[in-house]
């Protein structure tokens, strides 16, 4: 396993993590700002908003939510936002993973902070897990099925977890970089 991870730190170029950025930027604006998005959605739904912006629901409020969007809100979700958000997480994985490796390659740390690398992958499958069990709600709708909302629920909470790890360790990272460049110099 760390020669895997070794493997990817070492192969972390700045090239790499700018494409990685101009990728998880277009599928974030795509789905939160155009028609086809979240925007979209809104503008159907006189604001009635998705479950993936939540932290944590109950059965009675995913309900709620769904039944707030309506049946020309609940197609939109399923046929136009959840399309998207498959593609979306493993963006932000590959943003997230790639400066996290990038960071780690020119601090030269211990071989354990690799594993940090996993935590971006676990939001990624977190949130697709969470997309699966939104799906399951949108197409029993009215019936939602329990297993799915706590599922959806679970994987939502910690998919927004392991995005703000995934922010925190680059940050955290990005300070270790800056205050080893200062003191070289």
């Amino acid at each position: 396993m760390n020669s895997f991870l070794n493997t990817i730190i070492q192969k972390a170029t700045w090239k790499k993590a700018t494409v990685f950025t101009l990728l998880f930027a277009a599928l974030y604006v795509l789905i939160n700002f155009s028609g086809i998005g979240v925007a979209g959605l809104l503008r159907i739904t006189d604001g009635a908003n998705i479950l993936d912006f939540e932290y944590g629901y109950t059965y009675d409020k995913a309900y709620n939510m769904l039944t707030a969007l309506g049946i020309e809100g609940r197609a939109f979700y399923q046929t136009r936002i959840l399309p998207i958000d498959f593609p979306f997480p493993f963006s932000y994985m590959l943003f997230y993973s790639g400066f996290i490796a990038l960071l780690i390659k020119h601090i030269r740390p211990s071989k354990l902070l690799g594993y940090l690398l996993f935590i971006p992958v676990l939001a990624m499958l977190s949130d697709w897990i969470e997309n699966i069990g939104i799906i399951s709600m949108l197409s029993n709708y009215p019936a939602l099925p329990d297993w799915s909302v706590s599922l959806a629920s679970t994987m939502g909470m910690l998919k927004t977890s392991c995005t703000i790890g995934s922010i925190a360790i680059i940050v955290g990272l990005f300070i270790t970089f800056a205050y080893q460049r200062l003191r070289r110099k």
